[in-house]
């Protein structure tokens, strides 16, 4: 492969990476839209979608061993090629995220539809999936726009996704105490809750592996 086409081929595999991660980013806000409203149709409409972010993923994984394979790239190419493994893999599982969130929607309208004890829903679970979503999209927007600081700014998002998942346990394992017929719910609201605080986590990977992409230093593991 000649210099300008494996030029070509890093900017291709980029740009599929950003489209990847614009359908995860899309999927992730029907999600939470479903959840805040309670959507049945939108949730089973985010639960199709999670194949097609699998088979994207399939490729670009294949696309950037291929290329390290054929021409053994060096520097900031292989640091990309390296990073872009990792970022296809952590978009797969925000899909998977944003899926397990649409059946939760499921898992609640069920209860309902059963006649089950439900509370309503915490405050502090619709800040955090609108705070989540946030999260992501700058991760997003930080990686296609290659902007380390935003970057960085996404790093010091994540305890406050983890404060609101702390508080929701809380809140919800004290109405369960006081009241053992919204357990069911309980609990769905509690996995909601943590699908929404490895969102966050996802986010932050996403946002380490743009500074390493951009400034060539691994900040795994620091934050």
């Amino acid at each position: 492969m000649t210099g300008a086409s494996f030029v070509q081929e890093l900017d291709s595999l980029r740009l599929s990476l950003i489209a990847m991660g614009g359908d995860v980013l899309s999927m992730v806000k029907a999600a939470v839209e479903a959840l805040l409203a309670g959507d049945e149709e939108r949730a089973r409409a985010v639960i199709a979608r999670d194949q097609d972010i699998n088979a994207q993923e399939n490729q670009i994984v294949d696309r950037a061993i291929r290329l390290i394979a054929m021409n053994q790239p060096v520097a900031g190419d292989l640091r990309f090629l390296a990073a872009s493994l990792r970022l296809a893999t952590e978009l797969e599982r925000v899909g998977d995220l944003g899926s397990n969130l649409g059946r939760r929607v499921l898992g609640l309208a069920k209860l309902g539809r059963e006649g089950a004890v439900v509370g309503q829903t915490p405050q502090e679970l619709t800040r955090m999936a609108r705070e989540a979503a946030v999260m992501l999209e700058k991760a997003m927007t930080a990686f296609s726009s290659r902007d380390s600081a935003l970057a960085e700014e996404v790093l010091t998002l994540d305890d406050i996704i983890d404060d609101f998942n702390r508080q929701i346990r809380r809140l919800v394992l004290g109405l369960i105490y006081d009241n053992g017929r919204l357990a069911a719910w309980g609990l769905e609201i509690i996995n909601t809750s943590v699908h929404l605080e490895r969102l966050g986590d996802h986010a932050t990977n996403l946002a380490e592996e743009v500074i390493y992409v951009t400034k060539g230093k691994n900040v795994r593991h620091k934050y």
